[in-house]
């Protein structure tokens, strides 16, 4: 299984994981949008977004203000 970086996108500002994590690729998309939901909760933009990294390609994104796929 690949390791999967999930990076922090503030508007154009990106705070890149440096560390990964190996999950399948149905667990990466939950970890994603659980860690979402945890810092919309937590007060963080809702214009932001966790941009998911495999392989330096991007493959997703789960904006903060809806917890879902984009």
């Amino acid at each position: 299984m690949p390791p999967y970086y999930f990076h922090y996108r503030d508007g154009s500002s990106i705070f890149e994981d440096g560390v990964g994590e190996v999950f399948a690729a149905s667990l990466a998309m939950q970890h994603a949008t659980k860690l979402a939901r945890e810092l919309a909760r937590s007060g963080e933009p809702a214009n932001a977004a966790i941009v998911v990294v495999e392989g330096g390609q991007h493959l997703f994104e789960v904006p903060l203000g809806t917890g879902r796929l984009a």
